[in-house]
């Protein structure tokens, strides 16, 4: 958890001033119901990938040439029927499998999720919890896309029994959640719920999820991620409070790339504790969003987020 962490939460904060009921644009709706495939990709989504990669358009069909040969791109699978985090470890063929079943289901390959669905029983171990919050939704949303779009029917679906997906994802990964305000936990939790919500059509666990938004202290790493899944429901949590996250994104670029910038010593830090630091540069992953949200797609003039962008 870096300085830069802490100050987006600054601006997160507050969200918890203002109704998100009044944000979400079908929030006012009473038959509102979640909208399948509707995670980090819509429909729309994956038919313009689609569509670039079958007409052979640039940069579609070389990033799909490049991202075909990707290691996770492959189907080699290591489910284990229980995980660990702590002490003894074992959760790096989770963490990799996590990866090629989201990267495989954008090239329609459905056998990871069913052999991690029908073959985990139990998580156990230290930070559990946060494993499956980061590493949990992208198997939410490789199964998303494979139910919605390559007519994927689950093994064992059921939800209420048996060892489908669909029942892991309610009694092993949603039963580690507990919104807490401690460093990463609280936002990867948010963002980890409203993934698991939308692919399990539960309304009422997404609500939860969006109230944590709201109102949990330490709700801001990650925040681009779970906004993304939002507006794949149809809400916009980017334009709120006069586009509050692009603000959060400005000041987190401008100090990553060390320009001066103010700071309340006193704010709350979320107990959060730096480890492995300090770096020498800022991490060059996971940045792409906010720049795409708003200086492509709405046009925002975004010089820091730009150059943080292609500076790295």
């Amino acid at each position: 958890m870096t300085r830069s962490d802490v100050v987006v939460r600054h601006f997160i904060r507050t969200l918890q001033q203002r109704s998100l009921l009044q944000l979400l644009l079908r929030g006012g709706e009473k038959d509102w119901r979640l909208h399948p495939p509707g995670l980090w990709h819509t429909h729309d989504d994956l038919e313009r990938i689609r569509n670039g990669i079958l007409q052979k358009q640039q940069p579609w069909y070389k990033v799909w040439q490049n991202f075909s040969l990707d290691p996770f791109s492959q189907s080699d699978v290591r489910p284990r029927a229980v995980l660990s985090r702590g002490a003894i470890s074992n959760y790096s063929s989770f963490t990799s499998d996590t990866r090629a079943a989201y990267q495989n289901a954008l090239m329609w390959s459905t056998t990871i999720l069913d052999a991690w669905g029908t073959t985990l029983t139990d998580i156990v171990g230290t930070d559990t919890s946060l494993l499956i919050r980061l590493e949990g939704t992208m198997f939410a949303n490789a199964a998303e896309i494979m139910r919605w779009e390559g007519n994927w029917t689950e093994a064992e679906a059921e939800w209420y029994g048996g060892s489908g997906f669909s029942n892991q994802l309610y009694w092993l990964f949603a039963r580690q959640f507990i919104i807490i305000g401690q460093a990463n936990y609280g936002m990867v939790s948010i963002k980890a719920l409203l993934d698991f919500a939308a692919y399990l059509d539960d309304v009422t666990m997404y609500n939860y999820a969006l109230n944590a938004f709201q109102k949990d202290i330490c709700a801001g790493y990650l925040a681009a991620e779970a906004v993304r899944t939002v507006q794949s429901q149809g809400g916009d949590l980017y334009s709120i409070g006069n586009n509050l996250l692009f603000l959060a994104s400005k000041y987190a670029a401008k100090y990553t790339l060390n320009y001066t910038v103010p700071f309340d010593r006193k704010f709350y830090r979320c107990e959060a504790v730096l480890i492995n630091g300090p770096w020498s540069e800022p991490s060059p992953i996971n940045r792409v969003i906010l720049y795409y949200q708003y200086a492509v797609r709405r046009g925002l003039a975004a010089p820091w987020t730009t150059k943080s962008q292609n500076g790295l």
